[in-house]
């Protein structure tokens, strides 16, 4: 079996700063998501294990997400939803949130009117379609 583990010290420090960035993200959003839900948040991790797991599984799926868009959702959770959302409910609003930031390349596309003859040609078909 071929291990996956770095090879070097800075591979390691790199890699164990990482995971415990997600696990301080994690704890951080754990926490907030408590104090907006309470018992209804916290009644879903009832063991330490369970609690671990599910940290574990909501960084691996965030990490694509910076803090500013985990902060944004967790506003709207605040304000707009009544229940505590599952993993997929929060990744949801954090594609939405990403996809507003997101600058739309067809905005910038000048459009020009059609000219005349297509506008009169459409006008005509409509009206024969609206005699007919």
């Amino acid at each position: 079996m071929i291990s996956q583990r770095p090879h070097n010290q800075e591979e390691q420090t790199s890699t164990a700063n990482s995971a415990l960035v997600h696990d301080l993200r994690m704890d951080i959003l754990f926490t907030r998501l408590g104090a907006i839900y309470g018992q209804n948040w916290w009644n879903n991790y009832r063991t330490d294990s369970l609690l671990t797991l599910a940290k574990q599984e909501w960084s691996e799926s965030l990490q694509r997400y910076d803090n500013q868009v985990l902060k944004e959702v967790l506003v709207v959770c605040r304000e707009r939803k009544i229940y505590p959302p599952s993993l997929p409910q929060f990744m949801d609003c954090c594609k939405d949130i990403q996809n507003r930031r997101m600058p739309n390349p067809l905005k910038n596309v000048i459009s020009k009117p059609a000219s005349r003859e297509v506008a009169e040609m459409h006008i005509k078909a409509m009206l024969k379609e609206l005699r007919s």
